[in-house]
């Protein structure tokens, strides 16, 4: 594809070698690609991460360059999962003394008519940065609004414990205990879910947009991974639920991803208090429960999401010990 106007070129690259030479130059410029943080996104990871999907049927590589030069202006990686087409992550990614140019915007059109080609009429992409950084996502979010994308749900907070520091004790409630919940159905899971993520208008208004909540079939689908281990190591121990003498006040489900790049650490999935509930040290209780499994298999951290205006969450984790450290936004786009 040539464009005189803008005067770049996009082309299909189908060498994963000549490819990831484009993408490390193109990334130079990027934070975490000069500096990873402790839990941010890393180099070695997202390359064997390319090397692993390159060449595949549902997967494309483009690469933009100037016409006349051949220098590289931009590279963007998409791959297909369930029908949407997904954007690399921090991508399309162009050098930042390319970024006032066309580059950006004629990779994403250029991967719009691939996609449309593979009949798949939606795309996604996602951004997670520096929670005190949020300037370094700037430059991508403008192109994607550029580009027709719209922000998908609500936006979202990550945020990470270490267990080897004291955290919090949670204070003793009368008539609590807390039993196994792994022999539960997904179902049951679910159901659990929506009462505890949807009961009331100030639940919906938080978690309403997001489909992984809001919808039971792709909730199931949720939970049944990580029962699964498709996400990670998730042992019986990993599913407790809370019983408020007989009856459920509230539920945790967790699991161990194992990754060469990172210490140790485990990720709470979910944690839903039932209405009636809340405000009685629950959520606490479940937290200082999980977080003794993990320590138990050796786990570092603890990570966990939630949406950024999920306050009562929020002063809830950090009472815990953790600390908010990335934002997350979604995005899509009807092609």
């Amino acid at each position: 594809m040539i464009d005189a106007k803008m005067k770049v070129i996009v082309e299909k690259v189908d060498s994963v070698e000549e490819y990831l030479e484009h993408w490390t130059r193109a990334m130079a410029d990027v934070h975490w690609f000069k500096k990873g943080g402790l839990f941010d996104y890393n180099r070695d990871e997202m390359v064997e991460e390319i090397a692993g999907e390159f060449g595949q049927s549902g997967s494309i590589h483009l690469v933009a360059k100037s016409p006349s030069t051949a220098e590289i202006l931009g590279v963007l990686g998409v791959k297909v999962r369930r029908d949407v087409g997904t954007f690399g992550r921090w991508e399309p990614v162009v050098p930042l003394k390319h970024r006032n140019g066309e580059a950006g915007k004629t990779l994403v059109k250029e991967a719009f008519s691939w996609l449309r080609e593979k009949r798949v009429s939606k795309a996604t992409c996602l951004l997670r940065f520096p929670h005190s950084r949020p300037e370094t996502a700037r430059w991508h979010m403008t192109l994607y609004r550029e580009c027709g994308f719209v922000r998908r749900g609500l936006a979202s907070v990550m945020l990470l414990a270490d267990l080897r520091k004291a955290l919090m004790t949670a204070e003793r409630v009368e008539n609590l205990h807390i039993v196994k919940g792994y022999d539960l159905s997904v179902e049951e899971y679910a159901d659990f879910t929506r009462r505890a993520y949807l009961s009331t208008p100030e639940d919906r208004a938080i978690h309403g947009l997001d489909p992984s909540v809001s919808s039971p079939e792709e909730n199931m689908r949720v939970l049944r991974a990580v029962k699964n281990g498709e996400y990670g190591f998730s042992p019986p121990e990993c599913w407790k639920v809370a019983m408020l003498k007989d009856e459920v006040a509230g539920f945790i489900a967790a699991f161990m991803p194992e990754s060469k790049c990172r210490p140790p650490y485990g990720v709470i999935a979910e944690l839903g208090i039932f209405p009636k509930f809340r405000r009685r040290g629950v959520g606490s209780v479940l937290i200082a429960a999980m977080h003794e499994c993990f320590k138990n298999h050796e786990r570092q951290y603890s990570y966990v999401g939630t949406p950024k205006n999920n306050e009562a969450a929020i002063r809830l984790y950090r009472k815990a010990g953790y600390r908010p450290v990335f934002q997350i936004i979604n995005f899509e786009k009807t092609i």
